[in-house]
């Protein structure tokens, strides 16, 4: 329902919106203001900063790129990087100076002083972009080491001596902001960590970076702003899930580096992995970025311990497309943050109503009804009309259980069969402590897919929703080699995992992709065919793939064909495929496909009452036994 108070008039703004400016200058701490009066210089060697003398401006003055709130004119260049304001001499005013500041190992010191952003880093450090709880949780649980999916952990506290912990730290330890950025460089596919700036740092006007102390004319300084873009989220996010890399269209491959040859629809990482070009998300294509769908609260966390990514992402696609009308509030309504938030960007359009997302409970300040409902890109200021779902979506009560990225994943990036060993006579390298260190965790790579993915079962609370997963573990890990472990036994996994590929399309899947489609099911690859004899209609199965001598499934496999599943199955002790039952009705109505269109009148009446559908089938219909 919408809030009931009259819109606001134009007088009734601007006093807002003075209000709004007189009340950020006094409650913004005096190191962290916008706005400042005016550098007053008092002797020839010293400046007065809003009442703090510092001699940094003696060389420094000739900088370039802030923003007012980080204006050193405005707020001195201590508040960041400390050092010594008072001392005239390079090396007296540089002692005990942090270049880079923003890394959570120091942050406490300078962005989280309790002058400035005290309050945010709390929320960091819990964050799951800091801890990446779930990525330890589930590794050490498929070594053996852990009897549980979902647990705290964090990775700074990897171990060196248990097989899964320095698995970790030779293969994924690099991505958490906790990760030290130790030189000013502007950000890149290879960026990862640096704390707070991880994502508030602006090269976007350096032109050609000057990073020499003796380059001639005036320095760059990047800004210290709210512009966060994807490339900021690249280097971690093109990794695991590969979200990043979906979202724009690539697949990654397994072609060699060398044989790239800038051949066309192909693009080469800096880390040397090859990908291909696949279509894109349609938010991408639209225009949207990262944050104009993820909130404050999301990246940076909002204090609470989550143990899984799904879990902190509260953002539906509901949100924005909503078939009723949605929760929404003014301006005054607002959280002190959310309106922040606008201020620093500037925001015109402080006369609309605020979206209310429906899972969060939270403001969405860049999501309005303004008249109709838009989204406005929050870096491009462009806004982006939101349309409704289509009405297949809504019909009926059949598909009350499907998440939107159910049928409208395009593709989603897939492994099956991969090993893990540990080699005592390789070198590797230890993400943690940044150095190289005796023996090494070898992962040995199965076929890559791009796809569309497989569907299952996720429990949210009383809710069954059916939502996209990949194999996320079908492997095999030798830790024999590893020492203390030389008499451990192969450990075999078949764990699938819940997933948001970021690969949006406009159409939907078709009906049949799901219903007769046996990756979809669960199967794997291969055959799924409906033969009808003596007016009894049954489903056969043939897999592509040859079957595991492990468990005797497919190789790519999530479950039997109609199969009760056993055992763990899944990355998230909430998650599981079809069982039997789930499965006999989805085939039920892929024999009905065979036959019927899947827009037919007759399979949209099935929509709304698929059991009152099939007491009105003809003769000529066989509907499938299961016994």
């Amino acid at each position: 329902m919408f809030s009931k108070k009259n819109p606001k008039s134009t007088l009734l703004y601007l006093l807002a919106a003075t209000a709004l400016a007189a009340w950020l200058l006094w409650v913004l701490p005096s190191s962290c203001k916008s706005e400042a009066p005016p550098v007053e210089e008092t002797t020839a060697h010293f400046h007065k900063i809003l009442g703090t003398e510092e001699t940094c401006m003696n060389c420094h003055a000739d900088y370039t790129g802030f923003v007012p709130n980080h204006d050193p004119r405005n707020i001195g260049c201590t508040p960041c990087h400390l050092g010594n304001p008072y001392a005239e001499e390079e090396k007296a005013s540089h002692a005990g100076m942090v270049l880079v500041p923003g890394n959570l190992s120091d942050v406490h010191r300078t962005c989280g002083a309790s002058n400035c952003h005290h309050d945010i880093v709390p929320r960091i450090e819990n964050s799951l972009m800091t801890s990446i709880a779930g990525i330890i949780t589930v590794n050490r649980f498929t070594f053996g080491e852990s009897e549980t999916l979902s647990a705290w952990a964090h990775v700074k506290d990897l171990s060196k001596d248990h097989p899964a912990d320095v698995h970790l730290r030779h293969l994924c330890a690099s991505c958490h902001l906790g990760n030290e950025k130790t030189k000013p460089a502007p950000v890149s596919e290879s960026s990862r960590g640096g704390g707070c700036i991880a994502c508030h740092l602006d090269y976007s006007k350096a032109g050609d970076f000057p990073s020499e102390k003796t380059a001639e004319g005036p320095k760059f300084h990047p800004a210290i702003n709210l512009r966060v873009t994807n490339d900021h989220c690249f280097g971690c996010h093109s990794r695991s899930g590969r979200i990043s890399t979906n979202y724009e269209g690539w697949h990654e491959t397994k072609l060699a580096a060398e044989t790239y040859a800038d051949r066309q629809g192909y693009r080469l990482l800096a880390d040397g992995r090859i990908f291909q070009k696949m279509k894109p998300d349609v938010h991408h294509t639209a225009g949207l970025e990262c944050i104009d769908c993820h909130s404050a609260k999301e990246i940076m966390g909002d204090g609470k311990r989550y143990l899984h990514a799904e879990e902190a992402v509260k953002v539906r696609c509901e949100d924005c497309h909503f078939n009723e009308t949605p929760v929404t509030v003014y301006y005054d309504d607002l959280d002190i943050e959310s309106k922040k938030i606008l201020y620093l960007r500037g925001a015109d359009y402080l006369d609309a109503r605020f979206i209310v997302g429906q899972k969060s409970f939270e403001v969405m300040p860049n999501v309005i009804w303004d008249k109709k409902p838009v989204l406005i890109g929050k870096n491009s200021g462009k806004r982006h009309p939101l349309r409704p779902p289509a009405r297949a979506c809504i019909r009926g009560k059949a598909h009350d259980a499907l998440t939107c990225s159910a049928c409208h994943t395009e593709w989603a990036p897939q492994c099956v069969g991969c090993h893990n060993s540990f080699d005592q006579n390789e070198m590797a390298y230890d993400l943690l402590d940044k150095q190289q260190t005796q023996g090494k965790w070898v992962e040995y790579l199965g076929e890559f897919f791009a796809e569309r993915p497989t569907l299952g079962v996720v429990s949210e609370g009383n809710l069954r929703r059916i939502k996209p997963f990949v194999p996320g573990m079908i492997m095999t890990t030798d830790k024999s080699g590893f020492p203390g472990h030389e008499q451990s036994p192969e450990i075999f996994h078949r764990l699938f995992a819940p997933v948001a590929p970021h690969t949006t399309n406009r159409e939907g899947r078709s009906c049949e992709s799901c219903h007769n489609d046996p990756l979809a099911l669960g199967y794997g690859r291969g055959i799924l065919k409906y033969e009808t004899r003596g007016g009894k209609g049954r489903w056969h199965f043939t897999p592509e793939y040859e079957n595991s001598p492990q468990d005797d499934l497919p190789q790519d496999a999530w479950i039997g064909f109609l199969k009760k599943p056993s055992g763990t199955q899944a990355t998230r002790p909430n998650a599981r495929p079809f069982n039997v039952a789930e499965q006999q009705k989805i085939l039920r109505v892929g024999a009905c496909l065979t036959c019927h269109r899947g827009d037919s009148e007759v399979m949209l009446r099935g929509l709304e009452d698929f059991e009152k559908t099939l007491r009105e089938v003809s003769g000529k219909c066989v509907l499938p036994v299961f016994k």
